[in-house]
């Protein structure tokens, strides 16, 4: 793990109170900004996080490793452009990591960038093979950069996904199915249950960026918003959030 080493920040220390990071005048060390910017998260206190990696980047000889950390928190927290200054970064540094970032994708993608982003999904793929998340997010890329005809025809296969409702999204990518085989995989479990929650997220989610990449720009964003109404807050959770507010956001 990254901070088995304490690497310590000549700045001023911060500290989580009433959702903001306030200066205390002391040192503080990379390990209470990550403290720092994982409990805004929780808190979904974007502005405390992002602080929290400003403040872990603003020393240029910290390890590596905390620019990609840094970069993770920009994209939870919706400051994307930030979060690919840093995944880049990092890679520049360890090109062999390159193909484990996933999130350098989906940052890429949020900018528009989506020949960059298809190019990260398919190195990505590489080191894992079975992810259908990763497929959908390429699929997305494609979508948007030429034609849901020619995403469909590249779709990446993922076999072996389990997760509900990976493999039915999956069909639903490639034409074979309605959105109706999607809700009834997510239904297989009963409401109210965390199986239930973590489908219906990931449902809604890829469901709302299939009707987008379609130009369906309405559908995609009552999709999003359901998606944004997780209760659990985790990096895909996040990422849906985030994705939500852009979409809503964006200019019709």
């Amino acid at each position: 793990m990254i901070f088995r080493l304490i690497c310590a920040v000549l700045m001023t220390p911060l500290m989580v109170t009433s959702g903001m990071l306030v200066a205390r005048g002391q040192e503080s060390s990379i390990n209470e900004l990550r403290t720092a910017g994982f409990t805004a998260l929780a808190n979904r206190d974007a502005k405390g996080a992002i602080a929290a990696a400003d403040a872990m980047v603003k020393n240029d000889q910290v390890e590596p490793a905390i620019w990609r950390l840094a970069g993770d928190l920009y994209l939870r927290a919706g400051d994307y452009k930030k979060a690919i200054v840093q995944f880049k970064r990092y890679i520049e540094r360890h090109p062999e990591h390159e193909a484990d970032l996933w999130q350098h994708g989906i940052a890429l993608a949020f900018d528009g960038q989506f020949d960059e982003g298809r190019k990260l999904f398919e190195l990505h793929r590489t080191v894992n093979p079975n992810d259908v998340e990763n497929a959908l997010w390429h699929f997305y890329c494609v979508a948007k950069s030429s034609s849901v005809e020619k995403a469909r025809l590249g779709l990446l296969p993922a076999p072996g996904d389990r997760r509900a409702p990976m493999e039915e999204l999956l069909q639903l990518y490639r034409g074979e199915v309605d959105e109706a085989a999607v809700r009834a995989a997510i239904d297989q479990w009963p409401k109210g249950t965390r199986n239930h929650d973590s489908a219906a997220f990931y449902g809604e989610l890829y469901l709302a960026m299939y009707a987008d990449s379609k130009g369906e720009r309405k559908r995609a964003i009552e999709l999003a918003e359901k998606a944004a109404a997780a209760s659990d807050v985790n990096y895909m959770t996040d990422v849906g959030r985030i994705y939500y507010l852009a979409l809503r956001d964006a200019a019709p």
